[in-house]
């Protein structure tokens, strides 16, 4: 009965403690949002000023990624404004990380589809999910930018009236990769987030230890 006790004090007060390195995680990984989304615009900034010649077509490319961004900016601001006033309930990491798979998955659509560069941002958003500390989002994450990149995939497809039949406009070996790329970065990430509770007890039994 004791030792029952003792593990649900145990349980209560890992969460308490993982409820504020997700309120910290958030902060962070928001402000890495931030920065993400003015890196990549301001490449895309250069490309369109100074890479390429303006076409009509690179114009209303441009007009749509800037509203992509700004829209982007306002999810950003909005979880700013959220951890400044202490809101904080345990949806919110789980809301902004539907809205950059969303965002981001728009704005791949916009581009070259799953054949464009900015695919490659749904490794860095898996890689945002583990500053939460929180295992479900990591999984969440993981199958969000599969989802993700699998629609780009039909996507494309549909534009040759072709959907996922014999004729990729994706060949399935790309397909597959970039799916078990996706796939295995989030179970490597999902297994350091494991072991964060086992490095947590082990450090703490250590100081018990010496200090005994």
């Amino acid at each position: 009965m004791a030792t029952a006790a003792h593990t649900a004090h145990d349980d209560r007060q890992w969460y308490i403690v993982g409820r504020w390195e997700e309120f910290g995680g958030e902060a962070r990984a928001n402000l890495l949002r931030i920065i993400a989304v003015g890196a990549f615009y301001g490449v895309q900034l250069v490309q369109r000023f100074w890479l390429a010649q303006p076409t009509a077509e690179s114009t209303a490319f441009h007009q749509r990624a800037t509203a992509v961004a700004v829209a982007w900016t306002l999810v950003a601001l909005a979880v700013l404004l959220a951890l400044r006033l202490r809101i904080f309930p345990a949806a919110l990491k789980y809301v902004s990380t539907t809205c950059d798979l969303l965002l981001l998955t728009a704005l791949a659509s916009l581009a070259a589809g799953p054949g464009s560069p900015l695919v490659l941002a749904y490794f860095l958003i898996i890689a945002l999910a583990a500053l939460r500390f929180n295992l479900g989002l990591v999984w969440f994450t993981t199958l969000g930018a599969m989802a993700g990149y699998w629609l780009l995939v039909g996507l494309e497809d549909a534009k040759t009236s072709r959907w996922f039949d014999a004729q990729h406009a994706v060949p399935p070996v790309t397909q597959l990769i970039t799916l078990l790329s996706l796939g295995l970065t989030g179970i490597v990430i999902g297994q350091v987030v494991r072991r964060v509770r086992s490095l947590a007890d082990g450090y703490a039994d250590r100081l018990a230890t010496t200090k005994a």
